[in-house]
């Protein structure tokens, strides 16, 4: 087609192709790609393989999901072009999508257009055509179009230094920009690191089982000097403006002939041995492979796609602008990069907000003003799970403030302080670059300025770990005095299982050179602080952290659940738990952090408020209490954290708190606990507690969360009785000639359920029933054979088969129970899915129903053990024995007692009606396509139009709901279905819970009542409403 055919097909097709793009616009389009004077391409074939196109394109059906409308090969895969089309005078639409296509394909081209303008974009920047234009004057179009399609011209272009043609640079204080960074950024390490991988960059740095995640890290580590560098041109440090855009005229001029390649790679490597020179001199062993395989590489003759992967990078710090950037950046790298690494693992790590970090630093009291007045020798400070360095740049971040006056010998004694006494661990290595980056962007103004350059000669002291709770096993840190630790003496003999810049075994020698100084070794720190991984023992377990090994080895003692850095996190005192606790992870971190304090130091951790509830972790309620000052406890009612990186709009599940404390001995069981609740409002409501008030109820502490009226009401309910009364055999046996089993599930695979009818059904919960009716499946009673697939194991804590031989039980889901259901069938169930209670005395375990049903048992449980923000509430055994109180029963109030129980089976018997025992079903018909209720009738109607009547004999209102809810809508309704369909009245139902419930309440509360029975009901209720914990609860 002529240049003056496409002319005159626009001018008459222009108005229509505005109203969609598909058929004309996108097929005039086509035309122009292969108009001979303009594009001149041709339409490939389906079947040529992409790598063999030539100056062709393809309609493209390949990508799921997103595609472009075309996409065109100038040379193989080595460039392609992704062409977008929208309609015309609505080009604007098509922006993100031209980006996403670079992304998608890989590539750093695309093109947009609506037919008449036509964008040739080289990444973000772009240069704008328009048809008339193009035809009226198609040399100087294809002059271009020439140009556009070689690659060393891309980066030319985007390299460019004259304001006039520069490229606008992204600021990454906007929010919208990070999106677009972290992108770039994965990309950027996707290519580098499979171009590093082909030359054999990696080779000697990576063992092949930890391959694929190290490249990343590597990649990662060596682009920080690179971003370091763009950070001092963007903030003006001496005269980087001007080197950096003189590197840049080197490199465009350089691109203008392969020849002169070698001088692109010799810039690039200069801009990273400076910053190992001049900045951080440890960079220059962790890069040394990469240069060197680069150097090797590059000797022969090299083309565009060689230097490629290093000329991304200095166009990617080229659009953007580092100046004024935030530490946060890099925590939000963390998280992304965590997404990208571990979605198949949960880490329990989260990024702290710099905002919380200042606020623990204050509380704790590591702040300029203390700094200043403090000896060097007591300002050391550690955190042994610090990620991106959150924490650790913010105490870095205190002692620039505190102590720089501009002169090179205080910025030398500002990095000696900073050398000496901060301190950071991570089990992850990636994190532990962006946290150097971290404190080495706060330390810039000191290294270099206009007046000096002060570089930093030791490497900074943050560290790859196994894992932080086995690293001071060797130390001696459980008994030895400070007079005989040296915490970091065992530093070398815990090495990686693969080499690691952040374990290098020569940093590790100057370290320990380092921190000795004088002669003086480690002793423990003055402050701890951090936000330790939330993920649970089993979880540890499963994912084979190495102190979980140490812990299961019986032949080491160095760690066991009873002393963990001497905090014992299995039991307290007098009180062994019969079955392995799971402590959350961050209980270990608390208890690591205690030991590396010296005597007065200082603990500030975020943690979840699971230790305020959790039954494993009254151990932890237990140490804290009774061998430490504890100063504050601030609490979070909002999420604290929100996930970051690309989707930085999903709440975290977990609920917060800050934990400081002091290591000191309690002298006064009266110091003063400031607990702070932070509601959703952000408004702050503070109270002190007497720490002798968490000595007596470690049980749980959710009671500082609550309001005045809650402890009062918990100090009344409290003096009722223990549930040993039951739990205990020995008294259980003197008080009601019998004995109770709190048991979990059995050892048994639910996935070897039996369909068919068996000894024990295994229960399926109806959450509108107080009974078990129904059943997930079977199993048989095979107790002998422990290589039968059915056998039933018992499981560590199982009260032998004690619980399954009980005739009568109570039983409740273990995660967000509704109620308690009684039952009298022989369950089974595996693990912890449900708890029970069994007995053989029926009359207990009615009465226990009802207890654990009333309201004011759900009330307790709930506010003690439910923390906002946490997705579940877990009633667990320990939960009700140590929380649940059992009513005093006297001779007067027994009548009380007697009547729940009588009412208990009241309620239950109800769930046991069926429609025949309301309905005088008389008929010998067996099927109808119609029911209704006409007044005291049931009225059925055949296929044939028959109708029958059956009379209902009592609960009109009830048997209509009935069948209106189950058969409205059914045309085939049989006699047998109709006869035994449930028939529960759920309003009688609720009428005797209720009166139960105030029963149970005038027990708790000793309310004299003197007549019973359901007639009296309101009156009992006006008995109880006068308790001011009635309406409370």
């Amino acid at each position: 087609m002529s240049l003056e055919n496409l002319k005159n097909i626009w001018l008459k097709e222009k108005d229509i192709f505005k109203n969609k793009e598909l058929g004309g616009l996108q097929d005039f389009v086509k035309e122009v790609l292969q108009e001979n004077e303009l594009f001149n391409l041709k339409k490939g074939l389906e079947s040529t393989p992409n790598q063999n196109r030539k100056y062709e394109f393809t309609i493209e059906t390949s990508k799921e999901g997103r595609r472009p409308d075309y996409v065109i090969f100038i040379d193989g895969i080595n460039i392609v072009i992704p062409v977008e089309v929208e309609r015309f005078e609505n080009i604007e639409n098509g922006i993100e999508q031209v980006f996403q296509y670079q992304k998608d394909w890989n590539k750093k081209f695309s093109i947009l257009t609506d037919g008449n303008e036509w964008r040739f974009y080289r990444s973000n920047k772009y240069k704008s055509f328009y048809l008339n234009d193009m035809i009226s004057s198609p040399k100087d179009f294809l002059s271009y179009w020439n140009s556009y399609i070689k690659e060393e011209n891309y980066y030319i272009d985007l390299l460019k230094t004259n304001e006039e043609e520069k490229i606008e640079q992204l600021n990454l204080n906007k929010q919208e920009n990070r999106y677009i960074f972290f992108d770039d950024i994965t990309q950027l390490i996707s290519n580098f690191k499979g171009k590093m991988k082909a030359i054999g960059g990696f080779n000697n740095l990576i063992d092949n089982s930890f391959a694929e995640k190290q490249a990343v890290e590597t990649s990662y580590a060596y682009f920080i000097q690179f971003i370091l560098y763009k950070v001092l041109v963007d903030n003006g440090y001496k005269k980087f403006n001007d080197e950096y855009n003189k590197i840049l005229n080197k490199i465009q001029k350089a691109l203008l002939d392969k020849d002169f390649y070698s001088i692109i790679i010799n810039e690039i490597k200069n801009i990273s041995e400076y910053i190992s020179s001049n900045i951080y001199k440890p960079f220059a062993e962790e890069q040394k492979s990469i240069n060197k395989k680069l150097i090797d590489n590059l000797k022969g003759e090299i083309d565009i796609d060689d230097i490629s992967p290093w000329l991304d990078i200095i166009v990617f710090i080229n659009r953007y602008n580092f100046s004024g950037i935030k530490n946060e950046i890099f925590g939000f790298i963390y998280e992304n990069y965590l997404k990208d690494l571990y979605q198949d693992k949960n880490k329990g790590q989260y990024f702290t907000d710099p905002a919380v970090v200042n606020f623990m630093l204050k509380e704790i009291g590591y702040t300029e003003d203390y700094l200043k007045e403090a000896s060097d020798d007591e300002i050391s400070l550690i955190d042994v799970s610090c990620g991106a360095g959150t924490f650790l740049y913010s105490a870095v971040d205190k002692i620039i403030n505190a102590f720089d006056d501009g002169s090179l010998d205080t910025s030398k004694k500002i990095e000696e302080l900073i050398d000496k006494n901060i301190f950071g661990l991570d089990i992850e290595e990636f994190p532990l670059y962006l946290a150097e980056m971290n404190i080495l962007m706060r330390m810039l103004p000191l290294i270099v300025n206009d007046n000096y350059e002060n570089p930093i000669d030791n490497k900074l002291k943050i560290f790859k770990t196994k894992d932080s709770i086995s690293e001071f096993l060797e130390t001696g840190i459980n008994s030895l005095s400070d007079e005989e630790l040296d915490l970091f003496s065992h530093i070398q003999k815990t090495a990686l299982d693969y080499p690691s810049f952040m374990r290098d075994e020569k940093d590790l020698e100057d370290m320990l050179l380092s921190l000795k100084g004088n002669g003086e070794p480690r002793k423990r720190f003055d402050f701890v602080i951090g936000n330790p991984p939330y993920i649970g023992y089993n979880e540890c377990c499963r994912q084979e952290i190495e102190f979980t090994k140490l812990i299961k080895d019986k032949n080491d003692d160095s760690i066991t659940l009873g002393n963990v850095y001497g905090v014992n996190l299995h039991s307290i005192p007098n009180h062994p738990k019969r079955y392995r606790p799971n402590p959350n992870l961050y209980a270990f971190f608390i208890a690591l952090g205690l030991a590396l304090l010296k005597d007065n130091g200082k603990l500030c951790y975020i943690i979840p408020q699971t230790i305020l509830t959790a039954g494993d972790l009254d151990v932890l309620r237990y140490h804290l209490s009774h061998n430490t000052k504890i100063k504050s406890i601030k609490i979070f009612d909002n999420n604290v954290f929100t996930n970051r990186g690309l989707k930085q709009n999903k709440d975290v599940a977990t609920s917060s708190l800050i934990l400081f404390v002091e290591k000191k001995e309690l002298s006064n069981k009266k110091n003063k606990v400031k607990i702070s609740h932070v509601n959703y409002s952000n408004k702050i409501k503070n109270k002190y507690l007497e720490q002798s008030i968490l000595i007596d109820n470690i049980n749980n502490w959710n009671f500082i969360k609550k309001d005045d009226m809650f402890i009062k009401f918990i100090y009344e309910y409290n003096k009722n009785l223990s549930s040993d009364i039951y739990y205990d055999h020995k008294l259980a046996n003197q008080n009601f000639k019998s004995q109770f089993f709190y048991d979990g599930g059995y050892s048994i695979d639910e996935k070897q359920m039996l369909i068919e009818k068996d000894f024990y059904i295994y229960p399926k919960i109806n959450n509108n029933l107080y009974s078990i009716r129904d059943a997930s499946g079977y199993w048989p009673d095979e107790r002998k054979n422990p290589k039968n697939k059915n056998f039933i194991g018992l499981r560590q804590g199982n009260q032998e088969y004690y619980f399954l031989d009980s005739p009568y039980k109570v039983i409740w889901s273990y995660a967000n129970a509704k109620k308690f259901f009684y039952t009298d069938k022989k369950v089974i169930w595996a693990r912890n899915q449900f708890c029970g209670i069994g007995s053989n005395n029926r009359e207990e375990i009615l009465y226990l129903f009802s207890l654990l049903n009333s309201k004011i048992n759900f009330f307790l449980l709930k506010e003690l053990l439910f923390s906002n923000n946490e997705k579940d509430l877990l009633l667990s055994l320990s939960s009700i024995k140590d929380f649940i109180k059992i009513p005093i029963i006297t001779n007067q109030n027994l009548k009380i007692k007697k009547e729940i129980i009588k009412y208990s089976i009241g309620i239950l018997h109800i769930e046991k009606y069926m429609l025949k025992d309301f309905v005088d079903f008389n008929t010998q018909k067996q099927k109808f396509n119609n029911v209704t209720v006409n007044k005291n009738e049931l009225i059925l109607t055949d296929n044939n139009g028959y109708i029958i009547k059956q009379k209902i004999k009592r609960k009109y209102h009830l048997v209509k709901s009935v069948i209106e809810e189950k058969f409205n809508n059914n045309n085939e309704i049989s006699l047998n279905d109709l006869k035994f369909s449930d028939c529960i009245d759920k309003e009688e139902q609720n009428i005797i819970k209720d009166y139960i419930d105030d029963l149970v309440f005038s027990l708790y509360f000793n309310i004299d009542i003197k007549e019973l029975g359901l007639a009296n009901a309101s009156n009992i209720k006006k008995l109880c409403m006068k308790n001011d914990f009635y309406n409370y609860i």
